[in-house]
This record gives C-alpha cells, structure tokens and sequence, in this order.
C-alpha cells in the first residue's frame, strides 16, 4: 500500500517527519483528507487538530495556523506557527 511522506514544520522545529496512511487537516475551507496520490494542493490552515494515521496508531498534533502543501509522489509539507502534540 502506498504512503504518503509527511514533514510538520513547526516555528523552531520538525514536530514529525515520517510516513503515513492518512492525514486530516483543518483548512479554512474546512477539514481535508490527504491520502497517497492525493493530487497537488497548497491550502491555508486554520487553528485546530491535525490528525496523522500510520497503520498502528493516531498522532494528533494542535496547530494554529499556517500552510499545507501536496507535492508530487505524495510528499506532504505543513509550516505552522504553533505545534503541540
């Protein structure tokens, strides 16, 4: 099964570099699902719970804000101002 490659970026740090089946985002348009050979986006954040399934559990991480970008071969980037997990 296909992975997507996830990097969190947070203000002074990388909050999670990894891979993973699914990822939930809140956007300003409302919450996304990214799953691999999603197609390219960039998307504003909004403040809320980005939730990332690996297979074996839930990682939930509080953002406030920022930027979601889909890249070729699903590479998913975020840039956030606020990260706590």
């Amino acid at each position: 099964m296909a992975k997507l490659k996830i990097t969190i970026i947070g203000k002074d740090k990388i909050a999670y570099e990894g891979e993973g089946e699914a990822l939930f985002v809140p956007t300003q348009t409302g919450i996304i699902e990214v799953l691999p050979n999603h197609t390219q986006l960039v998307s504003a954040l909004s403040s809320g719970e980005l939730i990332l399934k690996t297979g074996t559990e839930d990682k939930k991480f509080k953002v406030s804000g920022g930027v979601l970008e889909v890249r070729p071969e699903s590479h998913v980037v975020i840039l956030t101002d606020l990260i706590k997990e």
